[in-house]
């Protein structure tokens, strides 16, 4: 109870001490004591105006200055709120994060990658807090971010954006091969490859059409090949959770295996036997040798722009080539493939409502807006996708993204290494095409157990 101050109490034995006066002193000492509380309360925040004093840690792999003018703005209508971002080493980020986890001291919010869920769910938390239901997110974000993001009606991650496989090709080298226009479908792309390819009689290779054919020195190896075998209609997984993207199914009556067939398309550009031959094993990397002029297509995605704009050739960019043009053969969709990063809540976190606060803001149109202005990626809201449209550079990416999707990896480094050795396998002649594709096939299923 409050101590009352002597001067009140001088007035009080003036006054008198009758027993309506003590009940006016008790509703007095009853106002003070609500005054200071509210005080108090406006203070240090209110649980029902999100101004509660905390801090929320937030791993990453943006630079801070992606993130920093979001920060500033949401503790600016937050008072009392604080976001702690960490930049994280890409290299050994998702063991830091698990080993982090484990020891109880990880972040609030994660950074992570679109397919991490089909084997991390139980370490990140559903949304509270009714900030919005799956209705509302998948008229917010593109069709590839529900795919990933929502388990059941259970949103567990919001997209920062939505990257995807584009066409890069050599201006210059094209002009000089006669070649007016990038090719929009894979045996346009094919063509392109003889006519731009250096190759001579023994095999040696001046300059590669394409970076494209092998897995050890292919940047994004494992992530054509699963593009590849999405567009000629593969089923990657079937009903039972086992991999299938081996199996042969009928196709006008007659046996077709087309995950088998993307896979003898992709090394066939490694193969001196193929027409296409324009790159092997001895290569540099894909990246550098486009960047350098050594190869005159190659298949990357926005993250990539950077490198290859620091370089002195003459680039474009153009869609992913398709199975077909959709353009003039309404039957045929546009297939394409995303990667990309969202944020996620930490079932550790004791902070949750919180922490998807900070996640709703950050990706709402004006913060979205202003991170990918920093990070030159491609929006994954549907709303931005017009805005981005106009941008020369990242209009194609941003269009894509409407048509992409991954499928449902057990284990994205696994996957990647059992598809990377897949390719080699082939590419150098250790392994038929269908042994290597059953054999991956088999250990993509154990993964899936």
């Amino acid at each position: 109870q409050p101590k009352i101050p002597l001067l009140q109490q001088k007035w009080i034995f003036e006054m008198g001490s009758s027993p309506i006066m003590k009940y006016r002193i008790i509703i007095l000492a009853v106002i003070a004591f609500l005054l200071i509380s509210s005080a108090v309360i406006f203070a240090f925040g209110r649980k029902d105006g999100g101004k509660t004093a905390l801090t929320i840690e937030f791993w990453g792999l943006d630079e801070p200055a992606a993130w920093s003018a979001i920060i500033t703005a949401y503790q600016t209508a937050n008072p009392g709120r604080a976001i702690k971002y960490v930049k994280k080493d890409a290299a050994t980020y998702e063991r830091d994060l698990l080993n982090a986890l484990a020891s109880g001291v990880g972040p609030d919010i994660a950074a992570i990658n679109n397919t991490w869920l089909n084997k991390h769910q139980n370490k990140f938390s559903p949304m509270t807090g009714g900030f919005m239901n799956a209705d509302s997110f998948k008229n917010t974000f593109v069709d590839t971010a529900a795919a990933d993001l929502i388990v059941g009606n259970n949103i567990y991650a919001l997209p920062f954006y939505a990257d995807t496989l584009a066409l890069y090709y050599n201006k210059t080298l094209f002009n000089n091969a006669g070649l007016v226009n990038p090719p929009k479908t894979w045996d346009a792309f094919n063509e392109a490859v003889k006519e731009l390819a250096t190759v001579s009689e023994g095999g040696t290779i001046g300059r590669a059409g394409a970076a494209l054919g092998t897995a050890n020195n292919v940047n994004h190896a494992s992530d054509i090949l699963s593009l590849l075998m999405l567009q000629t209609g593969t089923v990657m997984v079937n009903t039972n959770r086992q991999a299938s993207f081996g199996q042969t199914v009928s196709l006008n009556s007659r046996p077709y295996n087309p995950g088998l067939a993307a896979l003898d398309f992709y090394t066939s550009f490694a193969s001196i036997s193929k027409p296409v031959y324009t790159w092997n094993a001895r290569m540099p990397n894909s990246l550098s040798a486009f960047s350098s002029g050594k190869a005159a297509m190659y298949l990357g995605y926005a993250g990539d722009l950077k490198s290859i704009a620091s370089s002195a050739i003459n680039y474009s960019l153009a869609p992913m080539p398709q199975v077909k043009d959709s353009k003039t053969n309404p039957d045929y969709l546009d297939v394409n493939f995303a990667s990309y990063h969202s944020g996620a809540v930490t079932q550790l976190s004791r902070n949750k409502t919180a922490a998807w606060d900070f996640l709703v803001f950050a990706t709402s149109q004006n913060a979205a807006n202003s991170y990918l202005t920093q990070t030159r990626l491609p929006t994954a809201r549907r709303d931005l996708v017009p805005y981005q449209a106009t941008d020369p550079v990242l209009a194609v990416f941003a269009k894509q993204a409407l048509t992409a999707f991954n499928w449902p990896q057990p284990d994205d480094t696994e996957v990647t290494r059992i598809f990377n050795r897949l390719i080699d396998d082939v590419a150098q002649g250790r392994s038929t095409s269908a042994e290597a594709i059953r054999e991956a096939e088999v250990e993509v299923s154990n993964l899936l157990k």
